[in-house]
């Protein structure tokens, strides 16, 4: 048979290019499965492909920063695809860049003063 959808997909992770993902692999279909993820965004180009993975976690990169995915996953067998579960995430913004720290200069030796 072919496998039931992965289950309780969740964010485990994120930053200003990526979203880490995790979820609970549905019923099999008695045979090897794999999962394929894929994740969409407005005027953000998707990844080249799915990305797929055996294990039941996987870290999406090159996303835009603050922007919102639907992150698509579905489990693949060899007699085909379960339904999709769907989960929408949002990357952070990317930190500013701290703004430049002024030094004072550092006295002369001998102490600078004038008599």
């Amino acid at each position: 048979d072919r496998p039931d959808p992965p289950r309780a997909l969740r964010l485990s992770g994120l930053s200003g290019t990526s979203l880490s993902l995790a979820w609970d692999p549905g019923w099999d279909g008695g045979l090897a499965q794999h999962f394929l993820l894929r994740a969409d965004g407005p005027d953000a180009p998707p990844p080249p492909a799915h990305l797929v993975t055996s294990g039941f976690s996987l870290t999406l990169g090159g996303l835009r920063p603050d922007t919102p995915y639907d992150v698509t996953v579905h489990a693949r067998n060899a007699r085909g695809d379960s339904a999709p579960v769907r989960l929408r995430a949002v990357t952070s913004a990317l930190p500013e860049a701290p703004p430049p720290v002024w030094e004072a200069p550092e006295a002369p030796p001998g102490g600078g003063e004038d008599p």
